[in-house]
């Protein structure tokens, strides 16, 4: 499944600590409306071709077909170690930001399902919401993997 800006060839997981990180963060952070809402959030993350993707769902916890709100958030591929691990701190304060913005409101309902570009602090990312709920995408797609590789 394609979840970037660019067809991609390859891709391969975030590291598990980061995403496990961020969705802590995001937790304690939004826990009483979380709560209040019977939501929690879904964090996947991979590393592209040319970009790394990181996708956030708010999730109801007891109705997994309720729409979700699902954040995209891409960002070209950075060689230097230093200036990538300053962009993925750099995502988490957006991801912030811009949830902040989505919860603060009762009647949220502006998804973006197109890439918009945002430049924050020194990066440019660009980022998409929408409806999908990316859970039930990646356990989809390895179901069908799963199939295809019975069928060989």
């Amino acid at each position: 499944m394609q979840f970037g800006r660019y067809k991609t060839q390859t891709h391969t997981s975030l590291p598990i600590e980061w995403t496990e990180e961020l969705t802590k963060i995001l937790t304690e952070i939004y826990a009483e409306r979380s709560e209040k809402n019977n939501r929690f959030f879904y964090v996947h993350g991979e590393v592209c071709d040319k970009e790394f993707v990181v996708i956030v769902s708010y999730v109801h916890r007891d109705d997994p077909m309720s729409s979700p709100i699902t954040l995209f958030l891409s960002h070209d591929i950075i060689e230097d170690s230093k200036v990538f691990q300053r962009s993925l701190k750099d995502l988490v304060d957006l991801t912030g930001e811009i949830f902040d913005n989505i919860l603060s409101q009762p009647d949220w309902c502006d998804y973006l399902p197109n890439w918009t570009e945002n430049k924050y602090k020194s990066a440019q990312f660009f980022y998409k919401i929408t409806r999908e709920n990316i859970s039930l995408t990646l356990q989809a797609e390895e179901i069908l993997a799963k199939d295809a590789m019975s069928k060989i």
